[in-house]
């Protein structure tokens, strides 16, 4: 069995200068009202062209492990990333289920250190329960780390975390020295749980700390 991603360079490139142009263009017409901000996602992402994704539908797709994106952040406390990252989800699991491939791995969320209750595992968790609604006959794997430690949660160039704006990241108190035990776990639950203990949903362990876009999918558990 091989890996493959579902999306190119070509499509992160779009999505970057998608949310940049957005991004920009709000900072100046709401001149900062934090009220303003939290209206629903300005940006669109048009559907996946030939230069955005390497897949197509061939007798052996179904022998290849689809991959879906790293960079983005489905738990953000900001909804603008929060909603693209929702967005790209959504077109590469769905582009994947016609394609014809039977397994998908979608990176684990960013715990953030805040424990089972943080809305983030929530908001994963969803789009987790869309996605298996997305890919009826797909396979999903959660690929988490079997500890999570925040100095091993590593941003990438072209992730989009960093976008997230400055007015909702000032209640977040992270202690970047604590290992949290059972935070995979908890997450995994959560998630799980939120999806109805799907039989198509499973757990992927990684038990090294390698930064995330150089993590290796393991055995599911």
């Amino acid at each position: 069995m091989l890996t493959t991603p579902i999306t190119t360079p070509h499509f992160h490139s779009r999505v970057l200068a998608l949310l940049s142009t957005s991004l920009s263009e709000q900072s100046r017409s709401v001149n900062g009202d934090v009220t303003q901000t939290k209206n629903a996602s300005p940006i669109r992402i048009s559907p996946l062209s030939p230069a955005d994704t390497p897949l197509t539908s061939e007798d052996s797709i179904s022998q290849l492990i689809g991959i879906t994106s790293s960079w983005i952040d489905l738990g953000s406390p900001d909804p603008i990333i929060a909603d693209v990252s929702r967005q790209v989800l959504k077109l590469e699991v769905t582009y994947a289920a016609f394609c014809g491939i039977s397994y998908l791995i979608i990176p684990g969320p960013r715990l953030r250190n805040y424990g089972p209750s943080d809305s983030g595992v929530i908001q994963f968790g969803r789009a987790v329960l869309d996605s298996l609604g997305q890919g009826p006959y797909m396979q999903i794997y959660i690929w988490l780390p079997m500890l999570y430690h925040p100095l091993d949660d590593v941003e990438e160039m072209g992730d989009l975390a960093p976008f997230t704006r400055q007015q909702f990241l000032d209640d977040e108190e992270v202690d970047n020295k604590v290992m949290d035990l059972f935070g995979t776990w908890e997450a995994w639950n959560t998630i799980r749980t939120m999806c109805t203990y799907s039989t198509r949903l499973c757990v992927g362990k990684e038990t090294s700390y390698t930064p995330r876009s150089h993590r290796l999918p393991c055995d599911p558990a």
